[in-house]
């Protein structure tokens, strides 16, 4: 049997290691770059899931950067959408497959946040398209490790 000091001493360290992983709980800002392929992604939105089912949602920027502020430690599922920049009212999936793509709604509107004033589109040949399946980040096969003070990037594969 073990002692009651072994005992103390043990979850002294299950402790310790838990807030070293990131699982001690609080909030912080999430920051991070998005890449699909080796390629920066210069437009749209990231949004992460937390382990409540709570959204929390950021813009990325003309440098593949985005910030989402006051998400909770621990695992998350990760959507990002971007949709041509280029035109009046984009859609998920948009452009090549033709136009039954168009009819394909935008998976975030169960949870898009008005983001303020417009943000400065990127230069024409910049953006590209990415596949509609990494838009909701129930579906996208994405996800990740939030951990207060460090980054989040995310590769697109």
């Amino acid at each position: 049997m073990s002692s009651p000091s072994q005992l103390a001493g043990a979850c002294a360290l299950a402790l310790s290691l838990c807030f070293a992983a990131g699982c001690g709980g609080g909030k912080g800002d999430v920051k991070g770059k998005v890449t699909y392929q080796g390629k920066t992604v210069v437009w749209g939105t990231v949004t992460l899931v937390d382990g409540t089912g709570q959204y929390h949602q950021g813009n990325i920027d003309l440098n593949g950067n985005y910030s989402i502020p006051g998400v909770p430690s621990g695992p998350v599922k990760i959507g990002v959408h971007s949709p041509n920049p280029h035109r009046a009212n984009p859609r998920v999936g948009a452009g090549k497959a033709g136009p039954k793509a168009l009819d394909v709604p935008d998976p975030r509107e169960k949870f898009k946040q008005d983001t303020g004033p417009d943000l400065p589109k990127p230069e024409p040949g910049k953006w590209f398209e990415l596949p509609g399946k990494f838009a909701d980040p129930e579906s996208s096969g994405l996800t990740g490790v939030v951990r207060k003070g460090q980054p989040l990037d995310i590769d697109c594969k």
